[in-house]
């Protein structure tokens, strides 16, 4: 029955409703991009297209190096799978906290202020590894460019939301520790 019920079009495009405008997806933020909106549809586009697999492969690496590009795929796998854990009910793809979320500082978010993002440049970079060349790499940049501004106004509205976050910004990296594009604390 609940196997039926979540495959019945009505119940699954309701529910999508539901938690659309939990996130804080409205037609007019789609339109001008009041809640960051774009940033999430670029993201997603540049992702899709990073992933294509019909991209050709221009290099063709070592085991060893592959051994490497898969530790860093797995890696950030596995930090994006404890940024999802930590954040529970709190995650937004928009760089708009919600309403009823609360300020996540522990667990991964105690040395990484923006860890999911810093987990798709793991995940990126560790499959660049395996399908090299220019356009992966020049997607792999624009990726890091739309998340350094997502995080940056994400950063913003943070901290008109809660004061403290200020103080979390400055104690703790952003994305890359001592990376000037990736940690920007003052």
């Amino acid at each position: 029955m609940i196997f039926m019920e979540f495959f019945n079009c009505k119940s699954l495009s309701k529910l999508i409703s539901i938690k659309l405008k939990e996130w804080g997806f409205t037609l007019k933020g789609i339109k001008d991009n009041r809640k960051g909106e774009w940033f999430l549809f670029s993201q997603i586009i540049v992702l899709l297209a990073y992933f294509n697999p019909f991209w050709p492969t221009l290099i063709s690496w070592p085991y060893y190096i592959k051994t490497i590009f898969s530790f860093l795929l797995i890696y950030g796998i596995y930090r994006a799978h404890l940024s999802l854990k930590t954040l529970g009910k709190n995650l937004s793809p928009l760089p708009e906290p919600m309403d009823s979320a609360i300020l996540i500082t522990k667990g991964i978010y105690k040395d990484c202020r923006h860890p999911l993002y810093q987990s798709l440049i793991f995940i990126s970079i560790g499959y660049l590894g395996f399908k090299t060349s220019l356009i992966q790499l020049s997607l792999l940049l624009l990726l890091s460019i739309i998340l350094i501004n997502k995080a940056k106004l994400e950063e913003r509205k943070l901290k008109k939301k809660y004061p403290e976050y200020a103080y979390y910004m400055l104690k703790t990296p952003a994305i890359f520790k001592s990376l000037i594009l990736f940690d920007w604390r003052n």
